[in-house]
């Protein structure tokens, strides 16, 4: 299988509908776009981290 990914992945029986749950409300928004570019996202949480520090120091 060149260029080709194959995993298989056992997820127990019981943990099944929370994560199918969680997947759902990520596909949900990246169908609506609303997701953020990593980048971004990073840039963000360092503001986030710096001014909350700032703010406790």
């Amino acid at each position: 299988m060149i260029g080709e990914l194959y995993m298989e992945v056992m997820i127990p029986l019981n943990d099944t509908p929370d994560l199918l749950k969680e997947l759902d409300k990520g596909i949900n928004d990246m169908e609506n776009g609303r997701v953020t570019a990593h980048e971004d996202t990073m840039k963000i949480l360092m503001q986030r981290y710096e001014d909350h520090v700032s703010q406790n120091s």
